[in-house]
């Protein structure tokens, strides 16, 4: 059993680290794609034609990379004053609720986002030769982290308890 664990956690830790990673790379390669499509539209005048549309394409990556970081992380916003109102009980089967939500939401993702990767492999991008369904992966990628994440948040709140989403050091003390 331990074994099986080191090995979960092991999978956990080198997904969370080139998460991580990619997405520190692909973000400062947009600055710096950006900065050179600046220079060179308003500085030398020659715009580089393809820059945007990579940028653009860029963009959807880390989108998903960073809305996989915030389940992972938990942080993403939330409105928790009736939450936090409610007895411990009920926070629990809330917040049970709402990881199974998430869950279903993103199983329809994936499957949903393979199709999408399907019609995608048909089409490439305007100004680079760059084929939609390497784009679109993306998508199913990192809906099914998510869910391993929500798996992970659903046993925490039924074996553990609801997580405590009051700010401390607010005015609900």
């Amino acid at each position: 059993m331990s074994t099986s664990n080191g090995f979960i956690a092991n999978v956990k830790r080198v997904t969370e680290t080139l998460i991580d990673w990619m997405s520190v790379i692909l973000l400062t390669g947009i600055f710096i794609l950006g900065l050179c499509q600046v220079f060179w539209r308003w500085v030398l005048r020659d715009p580089i034609i393809w820059s945007e549309e990579l940028i653009q394409l860029t963009y959807v990556w880390i989108c998903y990379l960073g809305w996989t970081i915030a389940e992972r992380k938990d942080s993403h916003i939330r409105i928790t004053a009736i939450l936090n109102m409610l007895p411990q009980g009920a926070q629990k089967w809330l917040q049970a609720f709402c990881h199974v939500l998430c869950i279903i939401f993103s199983a329809l993702m994936v499957y949903y986002g393979i199709k999408l990767v399907g019609v995608g492999m048909k089409r490439t991008a305007v100004s680079i030769a760059l084929n939609y369904g390497l784009v679109y992966v993306m998508g199913p990628l990192c809906n099914l982290i998510i869910i391993f994440y929500e798996i992970a948040g659903l046993v925490e709140c039924l074996t553990v308890g609801p997580r405590d989403y009051r700010d401390k050091g607010g005015d609900e003390q």
